[in-house]
Order: structure tokens, then sequence, then C-alpha cells
């Protein structure tokens, strides 16, 4: 067996008297998608951070590739092949819509050197998120889904091995979901592999080779979406007692 792209192990993360992830560990093997799962407040982001490395863990370590990235700065592990969206989008607003996926072109995991060459590989992320027919728009112009297309492409365009996305498909209509699990499909079978967010059930059980639950801080459950989806500890911490 090869080895995992990816290795997290006892990751934790305090904020003052508050334990917002502890001892975490997991591994993501190339070409899979891992979708996290947990309600609101469960250390999902944060964990997420940790890994793209804008968020320093309290204790424990991460390997990519077998290389430890623990005390990396983002932008080291960004060059490495680490891509990431954000929940909470930001653009940049005066740019246009093609040079701000231009930008990760310029400084993520690619060999684009020149701002042409850059806008070239942006337009081809764009397409692929069918965001193309306003490429010369400004972001601020954007309304919240195209804002979510946007935030993929820029992450696309830095040429990851390894993409963390959080929470892309939130807001977004039906149509809109079964497009976005389109591209992370096409994704993941030209061999990326992901680690996803996401709250949208339909997604979780498409995509995910395997989930990871977190409640308050901790891992609850893993395995198949079948049977982490079925596990009344999961049920409870989604719908409380009752439901369970």
């Amino acid at each position: 067996m090869s080895e995992p792209i990816l290795q997290v192990q006892g990751l934790s993360r305090r904020f003052a008297g508050l334990m917002a992830v502890k001892d975490v560990s997991f591994t993501l093997d190339r070409g899979q998608v891992l979708g996290l799962i947990g309600p609101n407040g469960a250390g999902k982001t944060t964990l997420l951070s940790m890994i793209s490395g804008t968020l320093a863990p309290s204790a424990g370590s991460i390997t990519f590739e077998g290389r430890d990235i623990t005390a990396l700065p983002a932008f080291r592990r960004a060059r490495l092949g680490i891509g990431r969206t954000f929940q909470i989008m930001r653009p940049f607003p005066d740019l246009t819509v093609l040079d701000n996926v231009a930008i990760g072109a310029l400084f993520g995991n690619t060999n684009k050197k020149t701002l042409a060459d850059a806008r070239e590989a942006a337009r081809e992320c764009l397409r692929r998120v069918d965001l193309h027919g306003r490429i010369d728009h400004r972001a601020d112009e954007l309304g919240g889904p195209d804002r979510k297309r946007l935030e993929l492409a820029k992450a696309l365009a830095m040429s990851p091995r390894m993409l963390l996305l959080d929470e892309v498909m939130a807001g977004l209509n039906l149509v809109e979901i079964d497009e976005v699990i389109d591209v992370i499909k096409s994704l993941r079978a030209q061999g990326l592999s992901i680690l996803v967010i996401e709250h949208v059930m339909k997604a979780v059980r498409s995509l995910s080779d395997h989930v990871l639950v977190l409640h308050h801080g901790e891992r609850i459950a893993e395995g198949s979406s079948e049977a982490v989806l079925s596990d009344p500890a999961v049920i409870e911490a989604y719908l409380g007692k009752r439901k369970a």
C-alpha cells in the first residue's frame, strides 16, 4: 500500500480555557475523499486551519507526503501542494474574477511565473467551476453562490495535490449543489486527495470514501458514510437524543 498523503496525529487546539480540538488523529489516502462532519462548533474549521497552516496546533503533529509540516507556515504548505477554501469568503474586491484566481496560480504549487501564464491557468479553473462567463467582473459584484465558485477556482489554481474544502456548498440550491458535486468527483477522478467539511448530507454520501465525525472537538465516529450516518451517536450529535 502507498503511504497516506496526510497523517494527523494527536492534534489539539486550545483557546484560553476552551479546547476546540482534542487529540484528533486520522489519515487521508491518496486519491481519497474524506468527509469531515459534525454539528456547528464541533471544531471542524479549526482542524482544517491547523492542517492548512493558518492556525498553529497546541499539540500533535501533521505529516504531508511523508514530511512533518507541523511548524511550516501556510504559504510553504501551499507551495508543497495544499490548497484550501474558506467558509468566510474574502476575495480581493477591487480585482476581476480572473485576477483573483490568477493570484492562486502565481503563488501556489505551480510553475506559472508570468501574469499571462497565470491568467491562462485561471481561465481554465473558472471554466471548470462554470464561472467563465463572469471573468471580467469585479469580485465584489458576485453574489453568494458565485463567490463560492470563485473560492473553489482560487484553490484549484494553486495546483494542489490535496484540497481542503470548507462548506463550499453552503447556500447553494439543489442544482448548484449537483454541479459542485460533479466538479469534486472530476477532481477525485484526476487523483486529487480531498478533505471536505460539509453539512449537505447528499454530498457527504455521494462523495466520501470515508467519513470522520467531530463533536465538541473530539472524534466520535469514523468509517464509511453508510455506517457513520446511521450511528446513533452521530444522529444524537446532530439531532438530539429524542431523534436518536
